[in-house]
C-alpha cells in the first residue's frame, strides 16, 4: 500500500531522531565510509526468483556446496548500483557547505541520507541537531490539505506543537506571500507557490541544520533574493547550511566550503572556488582532439629577454591553489601597469596587462588560456580567454611555448579582487567547454582604487556601456 509524501516524511523524522546522538566537539554531521547501493534486477522474474533462491541458500551451511551454488545463482539475477561509494567527511556547527557535481553524482542521495529519508547500505552517519530539509518539491505536503493545514502538519513533523506553529504562522504566511491561496488545497499550487510555502516553513522552525537541494531554482528572482538573505541570516545565527545547486555562483556566494562528488565518490573537499574549477574540469571532450600528430604552431617565438623578465616577476608561486595534469602548463605570469612595471595596484578605469607564459608537454590541438576575477566575497566578477576574444591559438607540439598579453580595463568598483588563470584544451564539438590542464587560483589581491575628486564614474559592481542623448 502506498504512502503520502507527508507520511513518508513523518517516518523519516522518526528515523532521523533515532540517528541523533552526541558527537565530540563542534562536529554536527559525521559521515564515515558511507555507501548507498540500489539493487538493479535483470528482469521482473529475477526480482521474485533471486530472493527466493537466496533464502533457500540460507538453509545450508555457508561453506557447503549447495549454499555456494544457490548464492551464485541468486547473484546472477541482479547487480548493485552504488549511488554513493565510501564517502567520508565531517561538517562542523555553523559551516556553510556547498555540494556540487554532475547529474547522477550522488548529491541528492547524500542529502536524503543526512535528512534521514534514506538508510545507508554500509558505513556510519551521525547527525546532531534538528534538520530542516528542502529536498523534492512538495515533499512533506499533503496535496489534499490546504497550505494552512500543511504548515501545521510540517510543524508536527519537526516536533513542534500546534501552539508553537500558531505563534509562527503569521510570519510564515507573510514570508511565503501567496495571499488567499494559503487556504486553498496545495494541489492547486504552482511549483513556485509550493516552493515559497515549503521554504517559509523550513526556515521558521529554527533548524540546527538547513538542507537546500535545488529548490530555489523554481522561484522568481525577487523571492530567490529574499530566500538567500534569510539563509545568510540563519547561518549568521550559527546554523549549519548544506546547499546543493548547479548554480556555481550561488555556491561560491553562500558557502565557505565545497564538496565535489563524481560518480558517487567524494573527489574534492576544500574551498568553493577550487571545487567549482574542478567541477568544470570533470568534462571530457566528446572527440579525441589529439588522435593524430599535431602540426607545429605558427606563432612568434618567445623572446629570451621577455621570458627572463616574466620569470623574475612571476606571481604563480604565491597562488592559493593549483591543480591539473599540466599537459598544458602555466609557466609564469605577471600583472603589469601601463608602463610595463609589475604591480597589483591600479586606479579605477585604468588598464592592466596580465602577461602569461605557457608550455605544452604533450600535443595540444586546441589550446585555450583564460583568466577570472573574483571579488572579496568569492563571487565571479569576470571570466574570459582567447576563445571569447576570437583569438584562436595554433596547435602546439610538446615543448612549444607561447606568451600572451591580456589587457583589461578595470571598470569594476573600487575594491580588492583575486585573479585566477587556466590553461585548457577546447572541445572541438563545443567551444564553451574543454579539459583544464592547469588551473591556478587565489592570486593577488589586485587593488582597484579611486582617488580622483568629483562624481564617481558609476555606481554598482561594474560599469556597463551607457550612452545618453535627447530623444
Amino acid at each position: 500500500m502506498g504512502t503520502t509524501p507527508a507520511l513518508r516524511v513523518i517516518a523519516a523524522g522518526a528515523c532521523l531522531r533515532s540517528l541523533i546522538r552526541s558527537m565530540p566537539g563542534d562536529v554536527i554531521i559525521s559521515v564515515k565510509n558511507v555507501s548507498k547501493a540500489y539493487r538493479i534486477w535483470s528482469s521482473p522474474s529475477a526480482r521474485l526468483g533471486s530472493p527466493c533462491t537466496a533464502a533457500a541458500a540460507a538453509l545450508f551451511p555457508r561453506s557447503s556446496a549447495p549454499h555456494l551454488a544457490l548464492t551464485a545463482r541468486a547473484a546472477r539475477g541482479y547487480r548493485d548500483f552504488h549511488a554513493l561509494n565510501d564517502v567520508s567527511f565531517e561538517i562542523r556547527r555553523g559551516e556553510a557547505t556547498g555540494i556540487i557535481g554532475r547529474n547522477g553524482s550522488g548529491k541528492s542521495t547524500l542529502l536524503q541520507l543526512i535528512a534521514g529519508t534514506l538508510a545507508v547500505t554500509s558505513g556510519s552517519l551521525q547527525v546532531n541537531g534538528r534538520v530542516s530539509a528542502l529536498l523534492e518539491l512538495g515533499s512533506g505536503f499533503n496535496p489534499e490539505f490546504t497550505g494552512r493545514e500543511n504548515v501545521f502538519l510540517n510543524g508536527s513533523i519537526y516536533g513542534l506543537s500546534r501552539a508553537e506553529m500558531a505563534r509562527r504562522f503569521d510570519e510564515i504566511a507573510a514570508f511565503a506571500d501567496i495571499g488567499d491561496f494559503i487556504d486553498q488545497p496545495v494541489k492547486t499550487y504552482s511549483s513556485g507557490m509550493m516552493m515559497r510555502l515549503a521554504f517559509a516553513v523550513a526556515v521558521s522552525v529554527q533548524p540546527d541544520i538547513l538542507i537546500v537541494d535545488e529548490a530555489l531554482s523554481v522561484g522568481d528572482v525577487f523571492f530567490t533574493q529574499k530566500c538567500f538573505q534569510r539563509i545568510r541570516e540563519i547561518v549568521h545565527r550559527g546554523a549549519t547550511l548544506i546547499f546543493v545547486s548547479h548554480d556555481t555562483g550561488s555556491v561560491q556566494n553562500l558557502c565557505d566550503r565545497g564538496l565535489l562528488l563524481s560518480q558517487g565518490k567524494l573527489v574534492h573537499d576544500g574551498a568553493p572556488e577550487d571545487c567549482v574549477s574542478r567541477y568544470f574540469n570533470l568534462h571530457q571532450p566528446t572527440t579525441a582532439s589529439a588522435a593524430g600528430p599535431v602540426a607545429a604552431g605558427r606563432h612568434a617565438p618567445v623572446a629570451t629577454e621577455l621570458r627572463a623578465a616574466l620569470l623574475a616577476a612571476n606571481i604563480l608561486p604565491a597562488a592559493k591553489s593549483r591543480h591539473g595534469d599540466r599537459k598544458l602548463e602555466l609557466i609564469a605570469a605577471a600583472v603589469l601597469d601601463g608602463h610595463g612595471a609589475a604591480t597589483w595596484d591600479f586606479e579605477l578605469l585604468h588598464r592592466a596587462t596580465i602577461r602569461v607564459l605557457f608550455k605544452a608537454h604533450a600535443p595540444i590541438a586546441l589550446p585555450s588560456v583564460g583568466l577570472q576575477l573574483h571579488d572579496r566575497m568569492g563571487n565571479l566578477l569576470f571570466a574570459a580567454g582567447n576563445s571569447q576574444l576570437r583569438f584562436p591559438l595554433p596547435p602546439l607540439a610538446a615543448g612549444e611555448e607561447i606568451m600572451l598579453d591580456f589587457r583589461v580595463t578595470l571598470t569594476a568598483q573600487a575594491g580588492l579582487y583575486t585573479l585566477s588563470l587556466d590553461a585548457a584544451e577546447a572541445d572541438p564539438s563545443d567551444p564553451n567547454v574543454g579539459t583544464f590542464h592547469d588551473r591556478v587560483g587565489g592570486l593577488g589581491p589586485l587593488s582597484v582604487a579611486h582617488h580622483a575628486a568629483g562624481v564617481l564614474p558609476f555606481y554598482g559592481a561594474a560599469q556597463l556601456p551607457l550612452e545618453i542623448s535627447y530623444a
